[in-house]
């Protein structure tokens, strides 16, 4: 809930409330889970199925309107990572709630808002229709198995500017090629947070890459997780990372990092 973050891919986090439900093994280490158990927000912890949801304070849901004016005035573009600690899409949160955050989206359009989600099969019946120039919808997908049942309901989703792939923590090899219409693939390795970090395969990444331009979406390495050597604890500093895997593009973004070149993806029809 911050308008800087360490998170490479977005400029700025903000959670309109805090808990979610475990749902796969790309949550078994969660590291939200594990700030919520830790702080007790309000004296009490927010995870698993019946648990209540904390809506998060006014004066935390008036920052993107700060952040939309600083934008307004810089003309850069400003990323917004919405409910790290949360699920935008969770079947527990208050439709209210939901409402109240679409509200805030449609008064932000300076703003990018990137709504990740391991829900996506939720979003259809949970957007409230119209087209949303500001949003991009992504999907976190950990391995093949995952790929196929939600890709494909991830390329359905309409009424926004951009579709992506969070492949992080990347559990297993998937192969891209098979799912044209992505606009942006990230993949990361897990870090260890607690429990010992899952192995992470550096080819896993440098087929990505390869996958992504085949296909026509932007690449972006995050990170290559604490089991590969690195001194960096969640092998996020590029300046370690063999030179082929140091690409963190944008889609239809003029920004780029660690020497890659950017360049504009295509939406296969």
């Amino acid at each position: 809930m911050a308008e800087t973050t360490g998170i490479a891919w977005t400029d700025s986090t903000f959670n309109p409330w805090i808990g979610c439900t475990k749902v796969g093994p790309g949550c078994d280490h969660c590291y939200a889970e594990a700030l919520d158990k830790r702080h007790r927000w309000q004296g009490s912890t927010h995870w698993g199925f019946g648990k209540p949801r904390m809506r998060t304070s006014v004066g935390n849901w008036k920052k993107p309107l700060a952040w939309n004016a600083k934008a307004e005035a810089s003309g850069k573009p400003w990323r917004v990572f919405c409910a790290s600690l949360a699920d935008v899409f969770d079947n527990e949160v208050p439709e209210a709630w939901r409402a109240d955050l679409w509200r805030l989206i449609r008064a932000t359009p300076a703003l990018t808002w990137l709504l990740l989600t391991k829900r996506i099969g939720n979003v259809a019946k949970m957007h409230p229709g119209g087209h949303y120039e500001n949003v991009w919808i992504g999907a976190t997908i950990v391995n093949a198995e995952e790929a196929e049942r939600d890709v494909p309901k991830l390329l359905a989703v309409e009424g926004v500017a951009k579709l992506f792939v969070s492949y992080e923590p990347a559990l297993g090899p998937v192969d891209w090629r098979r799912y044209p219409g992505i606009d942006w693939i990230i993949v990361g390795g897990e870090s260890t947070q607690g429990a010992k970090a899952r192995p992470f395969d550096l080819q896993w990444a440098y087929h990505t890459i390869g996958d992504a331009e085949q296909m026509g979406a932007a690449p972006f390495v995050k990170q290559l997780g604490s089991c590969n050597g690195f001194k960096d604890r969640a092998g996020a500093d590029p300046a370690e990372w063999p030179t082929g895997l140091r690409v963190q593009r944008f889609p239809s973004a003029p920004v780029q990092n660690c020497g890659a070149t950017a360049r504009t993806p295509r939406r296969s029809p």
